[in-house]
């Protein structure tokens, strides 16, 4: 029941945020040039970015991580969200050229002093990251994500959130990761649609 509220809650906000839009006009204006330039599809949909703010704001959230920052449409909408709690975000994209343009993108929405942008293998860097985390998203590699959940699920405090991206429209390239979320002792899985794509979120109850 706590799980069907809390993503209740989230929904209804969601719904909020889509009327009452707390945007400032340079993230705006990137997040368009974002969408209108990614000819990979590699950007979660509006709606999707939607949902990642309110579930910042909602869970109170002030340590993220992001796990395949792309060219930085979701880390501008987790930054706004961050820039309510008081909280920071770190984004991990692979591709050298990708990161360049994401930290770009992150300076001209003036969200630099929320998002740092770390450029490598999220493998290699995150063990390199300090502390627990509170927020995780993760939107890369498909067949990596039972191997990322394993990393990074032992660094998450009880009550924290792990979403997952594209686990409708790609399920089947994450079976393994599916049936881990979905039968962890010590965790809470939804599947939301905000856009068909599709995103898991996963509370952790405890250590």
């Amino acid at each position: 029941m706590a799980m069907r509220s809390l993503l209740v809650a989230m929904l209804s906000s969601l719904t909020i945020a889509a009327v009452a839009d707390a945007q400032t006009p340079e993230a705006a204006a990137v997040l368009q040039e974002i969408r209108a330039a990614d000819k990979e599809q590699l950007a979660v949909s509006e709606e999707d970015g939607r949902f990642l703010r309110v579930t910042v704001v909602s869970s109170g959230a002030t340590r993220a991580l992001e796990i395949g920052g792309a060219s930085g449409y979701s880390a501008i909408w987790i930054g706004l969200g961050l820039r309510e709690t008081g909280g920071r975000l770190t984004t991990i994209e692979y591709d050298a050229s990708r990161a360049k343009e994401l930290a770009a993108n992150i300076r001209r929405a003036g969200l630099a002093d929320i998002v740092t942008v770390v450029s490598g293998d999220a493998f290699a860097e995150i063990p390199r990251l300090a502390g627990e985390f509170d927020f995780v998203f993760l939107d890369a590699w498909k067949q990596d994500y039972k191997r990322f959940f394993d990393l990074v699920f032992p660094r998450l405090r009880p009550r924290s959130v792990f979403l997952a991206h594209n686990v409708v429209n790609k399920r089947g390239e994450m079976e393994d990761f599916l049936a881990a979320i979905q039968n962890h002792p010590r965790g809470l899985t939804a599947i939301v649609s905000p856009s068909h794509e599709g995103m898991s979120v996963t509370v952790k109850l405890r250590n």
